[in-house]
């Protein structure tokens, strides 16, 4: 009987990190307000790769929507982290694949072979508001920052709210000769933001006036009066930090 139970013991499956504990030692100091410094994280390739065989091989079937959450966000910036080195000396991300790495590569994700724009479109947005963007990065400098710790389903809300924080402190806007230009992620994703729609901005059409209420309640205090608005060109550039 005892040998049974320890064979029972020993096949059944270990429960999943949640604080994703491998993940977290490989950005530490490695992503910061600068960018992501990938010498470092090459360096520390074993952590990703045991951060992602846990996340190829997640059993969700007792998953929250948090957990999922967590999961499916980590899993893309993680695989985009390894993607940009898997190809040391990529100036940007669409150098790869004819420009559309997002559709064109499968990854593993809790026993799925999902594309990026899987895991982004099909699962990540279903699971919350326009704050999503600001925790996926596309290893762009475009993007809002690469968050410099995983994301952990305990303390969800207060994580969103501090990535959208970080990225209206960072690239979410910027003026330029009295325009105020607005990422375009705001357009592109337009229904993910129009909670923040206020209707109170002459001259914004709907998907700017709910940008700049996205702007406002994280962080910008006020809209300059008669300012223009208009669509800021995405930085397709690599996200990597300065060379030290």
């Amino acid at each position: 009987m005892l040998g049974l139970l320890l064979a029972t013991a020993l096949a059944a499956p270990s429960a999943f990190d949640h604080a994703y504990a491998k993940l977290d030692a490989f950005y530490e100091g490695a992503v910061t307000p600068q960018g992501v410094d990938y010498t470092v994280l090459g360096s520390r390739r074993t952590l990703l790769e045991g951060a992602l065989s846990e996340i190829a091989q997640a059993d969700t079937a007792g998953f929250d929507d948090a957990q999922k959450l967590a999961l499916v966000v980590n899993a893309y910036n993680a695989y985009t982290v390894q993607l940009i080195l898997d190809h040391p000396g990529v100036r940007s991300i669409r150098d790869l694949d004819g420009g559309n790495p997002w559709k064109k590569r499968t990854f593993r994700v809790a026993g799925q072979d999902l594309t990026l724009d899987q895991m982004e479109h099909e699962h990540a947005r279903k699971l919350a508001d326009g704050r999503v963007h600001a925790v996926i990065n596309c290893a762009s400098r475009g993007c809002p920052p690469l968050p410099p710790d995983p994301l952990v389903p305990q303390g969800l809300d207060a994580q969103l709210d501090a990535a959208a924080r970080r990225w209206v402190g960072a690239n979410a806007y910027g003026v330029v000769s009295g325009t105020l230009f607005l990422s375009r992620i705001f357009e592109w994703y337009a229904p993910d933001f129009v909670r923040w729609r206020t209707d109170d901005v002459p001259g914004a059409d709907d998907r700017q006036d709910a940008a700049l209420g996205f702007l406002r309640a994280f962080g910008l205090e006020r809209i300059p009066a008669h300012q223009d608005v208009a669509w800021r060109a995405y930085d397709w550039s690599l996200n990597a930090a300065p060379a030290r």
